[in-house]
């Protein structure tokens, strides 16, 4: 058994040890996927959303003191976007590393963890302000160096992969029933295609209001282009063109019902009222009904929403 002053004189070696780790002597290794990017995290607990960034960008042009988050904006420092996984095997190694020290006086390695970025995603964006290279699976709306909103750059790919999505549910379904129930598996589908037509009046709400702002003195009022008919006055009033001039009666019934029925899902949980009856001259429910959204629905949506932007990005 050592002595207090053996002791002490550990405890001397364990501190200097630990101060030595002080600035920049600790180093994280990532090694970036095929297409060169590493992997980020959202640290926003209401997001955590994962993505990528160009390695070079990363050390190069993204800021210590500012990080964006893709999809949700969250802005923190670079070094809050190491994933929380990274984070983990970085954190064990560590602690690993300082425990051989203390146990056996090993140095604690200045080099500690080398970590495998995961496959490249699909969505290969560059931002068209700071030229910052990222990759996200799905849709992005905000750089993660600049923050600048790449909303209209990406509303009308949002709108493909919701289309293609909704168009293959019946492999969806086959494919969650492998692991779970019919039951559980036909509820998560229905999830899927409820939860489309949120997507899809999402994107046109947010890409409108972006285009709008972008061509008018006088920004737009809060949530305006959820309302069609709003939507229709305040694009007569800027550019003396609106729905009516870019869409058939079918086509604009379309977006006026499913605009009606997002409100009903979101808030009614999909229970048919007499303020929705009213609203659409919808003859396919009666008060009380329950809505049942099909592929079918999200793909006539979809295509609809898909001409709107056509039409708008030509303003």
């Amino acid at each position: 058994m050592g002595t207090i002053r053996d002791l002490q004189n550990k405890l001397k070696s364990f501190r200097e040890e630990i101060e030595s780790l002080q600035g920049d002597t600790m180093n994280l290794t990532i090694v970036p996927d095929a297409k060169g990017m590493i992997d980020r995290q959202c640290p926003n607990e209401r997001c955590h959303e994962l993505f990528k960034v160009n390695q070079d960008d990363w050390r190069n042009i993204v800021r210590d003191e500012e990080c964006f988050c893709p999809s949700c904006r969250n802005n923190s420092p670079a070094k809050n976007y190491l994933p929380a996984g990274q984070r983990s095997a970085f954190i064990e190694d560590l602690r690993r590393s300082i425990m051989d020290n203390w146990n056996y006086g090993h140095a604690i390695l200045g080099n500690l963890k080398t970590l495998n970025s995961m496959a490249e995603f699909e969505v290969d964006i560059q931002c068209e302000k700071c030229d910052v290279r990222f990759s996200v699976i799905g849709a992005a709306y905000f750089c993660p160096s600049c923050g600048y909103s790449s909303v209209l750059r990406n509303a009308y790919e949002a709108i493909q992969k919701t289309i293609l999505t909704a168009s293959r549910t019946d492999a969806i379904r086959t494919s969650l029933e492998l692991s779970l129930s019919k039951t559980e598996a036909a509820i998560l589908v229905k999830t899927i295609l409820e939860q489309a037509v949120s997507a899809c009046i999402g994107t046109l709400q947010a890409f409108s209001e972006i285009r709008y702002n972008m061509i008018s003195a006088v920004p737009a009022p809060f949530n305006a282009f959820q309302n069609p008919d709003r939507a229709d006055k305040l694009w007569m009033a800027l550019k003396q063109q609106s729905y009516e001039s870019w869409l058939t009666p079918s086509e604009r019934q379309t977006l006026l019902l499913f605009t009606q029925r997002r409100h009903l899902l979101e808030h009614k949980g999909g229970i048919v009222d007499a303020k929705y009856l009213n609203a659409t001259g919808d003859q396919d429910y009666k008060i009380g009904d329950k809505l049942v959204i099909s592929e079918k629905d999200i793909i006539d949506l979809g295509t609809v929403i898909q001409k709107v932007i056509d039409s708008i990005n030509q303003l």
